[in-house]
């Protein structure tokens, strides 16, 4: 059974497009969520944590309406409000109440406008895959793939203010466009391809020097490593120092798994390779899906750290919701021997190397 499940699994992993249309289902307007608590790790439900990170609740998420599923980024608000964006611009609202699981004030419904006419056909083509919120101006950003673009949307997302198709992107794998953004303090974004190869090594990425949404705005190319043998999915801001990177991989013998790792901001410079430190992978036993969306909030001087899944729209799949809490005092440091030239793909030159407390 195992076996058979991993080759169902990879078929929509490795399939290139966004994610797999089958049947047509009868038209489901239904506004309801659904939240089943999860134990982290199945085979031990008392685990409590996975490398850096202490596990505080998980939920498998569920809904009836036919646009639900495909989450690929999400925005953790004020009062434990979720924001989550599905491939097909599907905006999926709720108030968690971890108490008692369930989803209060569920909304789900399109954006107002997106990289194609309004349609359903169309929608199949947005792709949304990253998604960024100013709480001061209320203003939401959402990067697309396939139609390269990054849009911005006026407050509560009832209207698109700005759009820009940025020239750098547009020879970017038609699957591989803005995976993730992150708005730096100084008003700069960065902007991550997921694998539009870099020359120097790893992966394209590019920092803007003001709103990428603007035709006004410029961008200078740098490149991103992920860990070995993984893509970057998402990823949030920790501090104005550094930044929590979420990766994923699928393998027909290992099956899905995911990294997360930090990141500092000073190593993101014009014409270099900036990597990363992993700090925990998820990997089964441990509960863990097609990770594609990451948020952080902050409890008191704590930092939670939640990481949601892309089902892919697949009944094989399934949309999970996690709750971590990180342990920053275990963070191991960087060293200060300079990355060699000719690094293997995916390695992390220059970082110290560290166990994983299970």
């Amino acid at each position: 059974m195992a076996r058979l499940f991993a080759c169902l699994s990879l078929f929509f992993f490795l399939v290139p497009v966004t994610y797999v249309r089958g049947p047509v289902p009868p038209p489901n307007a239904s506004q309801y969520i659904t939240l089943e608590p999860i134990a982290l790790d199945v085979k031990n439900p008392s685990r409590t944590g996975v490398g850096r990170l202490a596990f505080l609740g998980g939920w498998k998420i569920t809904s009836d309406n036919g646009a639900f599923g495909g989450i690929s980024s999400m925005l953790a608000l004020r009062d434990n409000r979720f924001l989550m964006l599905s491939d097909n611009g599907t905006l999926i609202g709720f108030t968690l109440d971890e108490t008692r699981h369930l989803a209060l004030r569920p909304f789900i419904a399109p954006l107002p406008d997106g990289p194609a006419k309004p349609n359903e056909f169309a929608r199949q083509n947005w792709d949304a895959e990253s998604f960024l919120h100013d709480p001061q101006t209320g203003q939401f950003w959402v990067g697309y793939e396939h139609q390269h673009s990054i849009w911005r949307y006026g407050p509560s997302l009832a209207r698109k203010e700005a759009a820009h198709y940025p020239k750098a992107t547009q020879k970017w794998p038609e699957n591989g466009g803005a995976e993730a953004m992150l708005r730096l303090s100084d008003g700069g974004f960065l902007v991550f391809s997921e694998s539009a190869s870099y020359a120097q090594g790893g992966y394209q990425a590019l920092i803007f020097d003001a709103d990428p949404s603007e035709p006004t705005s410029e961008a200078v190319l740098f490149g991103y490593q992920p860990p070995e043998g993984y893509k970057l999915t998402d990823a949030a801001m920790i501090d104005d120092k550094s930044a929590l990177m979420l990766h994923r991989r699928f393998t027909p013998l290992e099956g899905v798994s995911a990294i997360l790792s930090i990141a500092r901001l000073e190593d993101f410079q014009a014409g270099k390779v900036a990597t990363s430190i992993p700090i925990a992978t998820l990997k089964p036993p441990v509960k863990v899906d097609n990770m594609e969306a990451l948020a952080i909030t902050r409890d008191g001087d704590k930092t939670i750290v939640w990481i949601a899944s892309d089902d892919n729209f697949s009944t094989f799949q399934e949309t999970l919701l996690l709750k971590f809490r990180l342990l920053k005092d275990k963070i191991p440091q960087k060293k200060s021997v300079p990355p060699r030239q000719n690094e293997k793909a995916g390695a992390n030159p220059g970082f110290s190397s560290f166990e994983e407390s299970e």
